[in-house]
């Protein structure tokens, strides 16, 4: 479900950039997939740790999986400079967060946080599409896997390898916390008018990096296909206005918990039946928190 004041008036609903009918040619293509890594080392040594906020509205949205008394095991998919684990380290001192990213620099400047220790953080870089991940993390050990605007850094057709991948090391009652951006963000409307089109909902930036903008129906067929079972999904939609210009600029991601499907299957071989034949995906209106990646 969308957030309300989704309608717009007639003079709104015009697009704010014209699209083009070509995009990125194949040799740009294979050349942003190859040099991938070196395009996020070259942003985290121009930004370093200064470009992304430090993401507070964890504990607001998910604080039910990290509260408690036994310690809890997180993994943080694409650490970056570390603006989702130290504000959740904080909040909840007694968990133990694996954090990885593609990148060896922003790793480093995860290592040399004022705030970084070794009893509470584990940060290594890894390619999780072509890593293993159960070499660093053992097997079915962790809790929480938490994936903040990093899947859509991936191309869309290694995505099911990363998903697999976190599986290895998720226990069978984990959960995946999983916010990114979502079809028609403004952003991509630009990256569209600019000829930066890799593949459909697929675009490079300015930079080298790039951006998969979410519908519901592919991330849902994403999880579901590699051994997942959804239990939260919403989409919401931040409307900016421009007055003098009369019109509505629209930001939208989208927010997912997906659960391993082997609880399920526990379930069905205990009881005779899944979880799944009774509840229903809840699709939850988020409102509250304002968009930041």
């Amino acid at each position: 479900m969308e957030s309300n004041g989704e309608q717009q008036s007639p003079s709104q609903k015009f697009q704010i950039y014209s699209t083009s009918s070509t995009g990125v040619t194949p040799f740009w293509r294979e050349k942003y997939e190859r040099d991938a890594k070196k395009y996020w080392d070259v942003f985290y040594k121009r930004h370093q740790d200064k470009f992304f906020k430090d993401r507070h509205y964890l504990d607001k949205e998910w604080g039910q999986y990290f509260a408690g008394e036994e310690r809890r095991v997180v993994l943080e998919v694409g650490c970056g400079a570390g603006n989702t684990i130290f504000p959740l380290v904080a909040t909840y001192p007694n968990i133990f967060v694996h954090a990885c990213d593609f990148s060896q620099r922003a790793v480093n400047l995860v290592k040399t946080h004022k705030d970084y220790l070794e009893t509470c953080v584990n940060a290594f870089a890894c390619d999780l599409t072509v890593d293993d991940l159960s070499k660093e993390i053992p097997p079915s050990s962790v809790d929480i896997v938490t994936m903040i605007f990093v899947l859509s850094a991936v191309s869309p057709e290694k995505m099911p390898l990363v998903v697999q991948n976190i599986k290895k090391v998720l226990k069978p009652n984990g959960h995946v916390l999983l916010r990114d951006y979502a079809v028609g963000d403004l952003a991509q409307e630009r990256f569209t008018s600019k000829d930066q089109q890799i593949s459909e909902n697929f675009y490079v930036r300015g930079d080298g990096t790039r951006a998969f903008y979410f519908s519901e129906e592919f991330l849902t067929s994403l999880f579901k296909d590699n051994g997942f079972d959804v239990e939260e999904l919403g989409l919401c939609c931040k409307q900016v206005e421009n007055r003098s210009r009369e019109i509505v600029m629209n930001r939208r991601w989208i927010q997912s918990v997906f659960r391993s499907s082997d609880i399920s299957n526990y379930f069905s071989e205990m009881f005779g039946v899944s979880p799944s034949i009774d509840n229903e995906v809840i699709h939850i209106n988020l409102r509250g928190p304002e968009f930041q990646d």
